[in-house]
């Protein structure tokens, strides 16, 4: 096959200059936080420089690090956080520039702080008060700052100008200023933080000047041959008064590009308010390269002054070919997708783009983020653990070693055990009872705001065929299957259904909600289906009880409302989503719910079921105190999963070698029993 670097991606395979660099061509993994940096020594640890190690040997022209505290002030925000302020951080920075460009990539650091961002108390041996533009707290920490003054500005540029020259001991190939995404240079650029009046602020130009105070002094520490750049968020979509708009990024770009400090311009967009505008999930709707009119407004602006970079929903190198081929940019960046697969280069290149992983944007990256856990991808679980995953770590089993395997069900963890088995040599076959693989993600693609779940499982369809499993659709399976199938290793994930009794840990005296065996008390699970078909097929009135927090009881809420059903959402937590909290998704979804009417009710919880009512209690009066829901026609359960393991038990007692992996050892989600699929399919 020919590959790709000949025929369609002319402009992408183009080298690129900036200073003395050159870069192979004009793909980048821009910084985005992966929480591995060392927790003890805040140096860069041994698998953060395999991460950027395994984008290097991906293709990947230039990788930007993460976050880092570029200041004595800024080291707070994040408890993994790297400090290049600190000379002992220059051996890892070594380590790691060495082991890019042994694979021909370059790799940068992006300096920050944190402003209000940052934690005043993160750690024990260094409590201080945070700084900030005006005062102002964070939306999210609301810890009130110190405002900056002319002592606090002068730190903070000198001790860029230190972390700068750090990073360029330290063998590296430049320093990215982090002007975007409401951090504390961003914070003075926009006047949602800054409502200064003096010299810092008041209009887009002068709120600029701490950034030029900064990057001057990087340059007097780093000199005119080191790249310097500067990622700006160039609107923060809440308009003039509320935060940076397209037109003061204009002066704000045209005012930086005038003093010949920097030597690139990254352009993202969002703040803190709109941070699901800045790392938008499967329910956001925007187009593939969204923010590419942003980046050819500002190449207009500063010309052959700078050059200029995009991310924005970056998925393939075809629509960075576009984008550049449009002149909307110099260097194209793929975030989450060089997380989910860092060969997408490599592969397209090679004319392997049918092997490329694909991110479906479940943000499960962002969710551990606001966690303080370390970055891994839900659908390549290599993601994060590179040291000991990475390429050429999974190794062909020996011809005497081949097995035969059965697998009994063909979701995410079944299909992802058989690929990895199958790559390693395994005789693996892979039985389905449906028609199609998939598992409860063939349902979760039907959903609204869900349809990307499809991008999983052609993910996983793509790995199984290439792998060479054997797979056997609509062959339900039973141990007479296993005894006759006689295989060396037997694989069951056969999955998990929602139950319907209402059994909670909010009231862990009882078994079951009084009613719940009902007729018209469904589980989640089923409705979803049900609804699919019959958006009013539950009635005029329905409640759903929801523990979960998760996307599916909020969608069905959604199809049944847009049909004319009157809908709550009644749940016991502290607030109702955590979950699609978590991954933003809860940005794009209430509002939904809102404008369509769905009542969503949080502290409350479900005494009694009746026909045509339900009492219920605020958790914090408790059951004493019910109020009762009337003609409500139905009822859905969504709280707890069960293991359909009626296969594995009976398998387990007669058959060796028996193991069972995803929802059916314990429900979770899709990064967990996918991670389950390739921990046992390497093991095996």
């Amino acid at each position: 096959m020919a590959s790709s670097k000949d025929k369609d991606l002319k402009r992408v395979w183009e080298p690129l200059k900036i200073g003395k660099v050159e870069f192979r061509n004009r793909i980048l993994q821009p910084a985005h936080s992966s929480q591995h940096g060392d927790p003890r020594e805040h140096v860069f640890s041994d698998r953060q420089i395999a991460y950027f190690r395994e984008r290097a040997k991906g293709g990947v022209a230039l990788s930007v690090t993460e976050t880092v505290a570029a200041a004595r002030s800024a080291k707070g925000s994040f408890f993994n956080v790297v400090d290049v302020y600190d000379e002992a951080c220059i051996p890892s920075m070594e380590r790691m520039g060495d082991a890019v460009h042994e694979h021909g990539g370059r790799i940068m650091v992006q300096l920050a702080s944190m402003g209000v961002h940052d934690k005043g108390r993160m750690f024990i041996d260094r409590p201080k008060p945070i700084w900030g533009a005006s005062r102002i707290p964070s939306l999210m920490h609301n810890e009130m700052p110190q405002v900056m003054g002319p002592a606090e500005f002068k730190e903070l540029a000198h001790d860029f100008g230190i972390s700068a020259a750090n990073v360029k001991r330290g063998g590296l190939d430049g320093v990215e200023l982090h002007g975007a995404h409401s951090y504390g240079l961003a914070q003075f650029m926009s006047p949602t933080y800054n409502k200064r009046t003096d010299a810092y602020g008041g209009t887009p130009a002068k709120r600029c000047r701490l950034l030029i105070d900064c990057a001057e002094q990087v340059r007097v520490r780093v000199g005119d041959d080191f790249v310097v750049g500067v990622r700006l968020s160039w609107d923060e979509f809440m308009g003039p008064e509320g935060g940076i708009t397209p037109e003061q990024s204009e002066e704000q770009i045209s005012v930086l590009a005038d003093t010949g400090l920097f030597d690139y311009f990254s352009i993202s967009a969002g703040g803190y308010h709109t941070i699901h505008l800045a790392l938008p999930g499967m329910e956001d709707t925007a187009p593939e390269g969204w923010l590419a009119p942003f980046s050819k407004r500002a190449k207009e602006i500063v010309g052959d002054r700078a050059k200029v970079f995009v991310v924005g929903k970056i998925r393939d190198l075809h629509t960075a070919e576009a984008i550049l081929r449009d002149d909307a940019a110099d260097m194209v960046a793929l975030a989450r997708q060089l997380l989910t697969d860092p060969f997408t280069v490599k592969k397209t290149e090679e004319g392997r783009e049918d092997e490329i992983i694909r991110c479906n944007r479940c943000n499960e990256c962002a969710g551990r983020l606001w966690e303080h856990r370390e970055l891994i991808c839900a659908l390549n679980p290599v993601s994060g653990r590179e040291s000991y995953w990475g390429d050429g770590s999974l190794k062909k089993v020996p011809k005497k070693k081949i097995k035969k395997v059965l697998i009994i069900g063909g979701g995410p963890a079944g299909m992802k055990c058989a690929a990895l088995a199958a790559k390693r040599g395994h005789a693996v076959t892979l039985m389905e009872q449906r028609d199609v693989l998939g598992g409860h993600l063939r349902l979760y693609e039907q959903l609204p705001g869900m349809s990307d779940w499809g991008i999983a499982i052609d993910n996983l369809t793509r790995e199984v065929r290439n792998a060479g499993v054997q797979v056997t659709l609509n062959s339900a399976a039973d141990l007479d299957t296993l005894r006759e199938f006689g295989a060396d290793e037997y694989v069951i994930a056969t999955g998990a259904t929602y139950e319907d009794t209402g059994l909670s840990l909010y009231r862990p005296e009882r078994e079951s909600i009084p009613g719940s065996d009902l007729p018209h008390v469904l589980d989640v699970g089923s409705v979803a289906r049900l609804v699919l078909e019959d958006p009013q097929g539950l009635g005029n009135n329905v409640l759903i009880l929801d523990e979960t927090g998760s996307s599916l009881p909020f969608a069905v809420a959604e199809i049944m409302a847009k049909a004319g059903t009157t809908v709550e959402v009644l749940s016991p937590r502290i607030y109702a989503g955590e979950r699609i909290y978590r991954n933003l998704d809860i940005l794009f979804i209430f509002p939904r719910l809102k404008q369509l009417g769905v009542r969503v009710t949080h502290q409350h919880f479900v005494e009694a079921i009746r026909p045509g009512e339900v009492d219920v209690y605020d958790i914090w009066a408790g059951p004493g105190e019910v109020s009762t829901r009337r003609d409500v026609d139905s009822v859905v359960m969504s709280i707890l999963r069960v293991p359909n393991d009626a296969l594995f038990n009976a398998a387990e007692a007669i058959l060796e070698n028996v193991t069972r992996i995803g929802d059916v050892a314990a429900p979770r989600d899709a990064t967990a029993v996918i991670y389950d699929g390739e921990e046992l399919g390497r093991r095996l």
